[in-house]
């Protein structure tokens, strides 16, 4: 008789091999910033520390306009946008420069953790059941509530920080909760996840009610 195949296969193998080289990275980068100079983790311990106010538009040159001011410690650099750096920074702007990468990083962790659980319980279980539909859901509904959190809790820390850097701007914390880049083609994908989703529900419903009737 022949071997059927895992019809989930290549994606179970390409997930286990992400999850296993992100564990890896996360490893060498936590090992490494112990022990090597130049080497950070999501911006722990990073100089210098810097931020870009995207919402201003400049042209380079090499004194900045009188309303464009650093704050004490940090320094100002035009080009399209003026960028405020600080070669030594404190000890809150390092956590929030920090908050600009955990977002997305606990974001794409969720994701492969999420997904990898879904392709093993769907092996176990099997592709058409109701905890497969269910996982197969909260796949959705993280790629669709978590991206939108993500990018809100990157812009929030992002303006925090570029308002630490900056004086006499207009850019705040609260103002990263209206400026925030929308992750269209992650909500998008949740969207169609947790359509993809509900479809299996009522199939795996309907396909009960038939084995009943048989």
């Amino acid at each position: 008789m022949a071997r059927v195949r895992n019809p989930l296969e290549p994606m179970s193998s390409a997930v286990t091999i992400i999850v296993s080289l992100f564990a890896m990275a996360m490893v060498l980068g936590v090992f490494g910033s112990m022990f090597a100079d130049g080497v950070h983790i999501l911006g722990i311990g990073e100089k210098p520390v810097c931020a870009t106010d995207t919402s201003t538009t400049v042209g380079g040159g090499p004194v900045p306009p009188m309303d464009m001011k650093a704050a004490p410690g940090a320094r100002v650099a035009l080009d399209a946008s003026p960028s405020y750096c600080a070669s030594h920074p404190s000890t809150v702007q390092g956590l929030l420069h920090t908050g600009t990468q955990v977002p997305s990083f606990v974001f794409t962790v969720g994701v492969l953790l999420l997904v990898l659980r879904l392709i093993r319980g769907a092996e176990g279980d099997g592709l058409y059941t109701a905890r497969t539909a269910e996982r197969l859901r909260r796949v959705g509904w993280w790629l669709l509530a978590g991206s939108v959190l993500a990018a809100i809790g990157k812009s929030v820390s992002e303006k925090a920080l570029l308002d630490s850097l900056s004086r006499g701007g207009d850019v705040s914390a609260l103002s990263g909760l209206i400026s925030w880049d929308a992750p269209y083609m992650a909500i998008l994908t949740g969207l169609g996840v947790l359509s993809f989703a509900r479809i299996m529900r009522v199939g795996v419903a309907m396909r009960e009610d038939l084995d009943g009737t048989v």
